[in-house]
């Protein structure tokens, strides 16, 4: 498994108003991740997934446990 940071547009706050929101999600690929990204709680459908990247063991370790969206996954 690796270790990824996705960015994604999240909130009710009407059309096209949003804020960013960054969850820290372990999968096999880059698409992986955005795909387990999309179905968080909260997460815009039109505009959902706005980047990715692949991060270290040890980063994803710290920004999970400072995670909002920690229980959820």
């Amino acid at each position: 498994m690796r270790y990824f940071l996705i960015i994604c547009h999240h909130g009710h706050h009407g059309r096209n108003k949003s804020q960013d929101i960054t969850f820290a999600i372990m999968a096999a690929n880059l698409i992986d991740a955005q795909t387990q990204a999309r179905k968080m709680p909260g997460v815009k459908h039109t505009r959902g997934i706005i980047c990715g990247k692949e991060i270290t063991k040890e980063e994803y370790t710290i920004r999970r446990e400072t995670s909002a969206y920690y229980y959820f996954q």
